[in-house]
């Protein structure tokens, strides 16, 4: 399994949370991040990413909104099916 572990780059001019959502996306994309499995959880995030909590919140919105996620109410958000 491809590991997919970038850095966001703050001079870009693409916003943060697009950044995030692009290689949270790439790491679903890749198989490391499996359907049916969660996603990390916005304070993973923001460590692994050293965004802040709403960049964490927009780049998973963002995903929800490409159809790659789904949240369920108090169980977390997971990789939906292909």
């Amino acid at each position: 399994m491809l590991t997919v572990q970038l850095m966001v780059d703050p001079l870009s001019p693409t916003p943060l949370y697009m950044q995030v959502a692009d290689l949270l996306a790439a790491r679903i994309e890749s198989g490391e991040l499996r359907a049916g499995k969660p996603i990390p959880s916005e304070s993973q995030i923001r460590g692994e990413y050293g965004v802040a909590r709403g960049t964490a919140r927009a780049a998973v919105a963002e995903l929800r909104n490409r159809g790659l996620v789904v949240t369920i109410h108090a169980r977390g958000t997971f990789v939906v099916e292909r």
